[in-house]
């Protein structure tokens, strides 16, 4: 497998061989900060281990879950990362990634690099969309949580079988595919809307209060406004 980095014109800066390269398994877990309140909070994140298989990660995981830590109560989330030896990397750079909620149950998986290579993403199955339109989501970005609402999910794998079909090769994507379309803090589609991580997108971790829920009602509400006048009569023409 060959893995590289480019320009934003396409040139390569490095590339790299990984056939003959070691793995390692990150654990990171993600830890909510206090206050805890919509429609907005703040998340830290660390690496708890590195690991020489993810079954090791996974038990590990499941080990830090038992402890007593006031820590432990306050856990958002965890990630494997499948690393590559001998290589630098970035947080966002693995070979392949795996999520679980607070309670350490796998809630969602990456099985391609995040960065170029020959292999990519060929969409989602109906069971590996975890989100629909008009659910109410939260979206981790970096330090922050906040609610979103979902307009559409990534692209289903027909897509890609049957583009691969009409190329007469194989059609793949990449991470910027395998995402999700919200509608954050705006009303109006244009302007409005996120392409997000599908690994990015959680259900509410607490209870949403009348205040935040108004709000997101007068965003979605706004939005609905936006489609009628668009598509007129038959707004559902078009998900988003």
């Amino acid at each position: 497998m060959i893995i590289g980095s480019y320009y934003a014109d396409g040139s390569p800066v490095e590339e790299v061989n990984l056939r003959d390269k070691g793995r390692m398994f990150e654990l990171e877990a993600c830890v909510i900060k206090h206050p805890r309140r919509y429609p907005e909070y703040y998340v830290d994140y660390g690496s708890l281990a590195f690991c020489e298989t993810k079954e090791s990660a996974e038990e590990m995981m499941k080990g830090f879950l038992k402890e007593d830590g006031d820590w432990i109560k306050d856990i958002f989330c965890f990630y494997i990362y499948e690393r590559v030896l001998g290589v630098r990397f970035e947080r966002s750079e693995y070979m392949a990634c795996w999520l679980y909620n607070e309670a350490g149950q796998e809630i969602d998986r990456r099985l391609f690099p995040s960065y170029y290579s020959e292999d990519g993403f060929e969409g989602r199955s109906a069971d590996e969309v975890r989100f629909k339109f008009g659910d109410i989501a939260e979206l981790y970005d970096g330090d922050t949580v906040s609610l979103v609402h979902v307009l559409a999910p990534p692209r289903e794998r027909e897509f890609y079988i049957k583009r691969t079909e009409e190329d007469g090769e194989p059609y793949r994507g990449d991470i910027s595919d395998d995402t999700y379309i919200v509608l954050k803090d705006c009303p109006h589609y244009f302007g409005g809307h996120l392409h997000v991580d599908a690994l990015s997108l959680f259900k509410p971790h607490f209870e949403i209060p009348k205040s935040a829920k108004n709000r997101l009602d007068k965003i979605w509400e706004g939005y609905q406004e936006d489609r009628r006048e668009c598509y007129g009569d038959n707004p559902n023409d078009c998900q988003i």
